[in-house]
């Protein structure tokens, strides 16, 4: 008992690593054809330029710095009225 309470770590990693290659080794076909068609999927997909991505991340930037300062100055302005109505 000593021994598995030592070696719990390994033992649950290695029945793990069993169990995972048994569902693998079964459901081989399953798992090829899943791949298969999810890379034929990924040919389908229209992907973003470089110039694209680009301009798209500095709008997604700028708009959350406009955000945090639009909620940052809610909460001063709602901290300050509160503090005067709890005075």
């Amino acid at each position: 008992m000593q021994f598995i309470a030592d070696n719990f770590s390994k033992i649950f990693f290695s029945l793990t690593g069993i169990i995972l290659l048994v569902v693998l080794i079964k459901n081989y076909a399953k798992i090829k054809t899943f791949i298969m068609e999810v890379k034929a999927e990924l040919t389908k997909v229209s992907w973003s330029s470089r110039d694209e991505l680009i301009g798209s991340t500095f709008v997604i930037i700028g708009i959350t710095f406009i955000i945090a300062l639009f909620v940052g100055m809610i909460d001063l302005i709602l901290s300050k009225i509160l503090s005067l109505l709890f005075r």
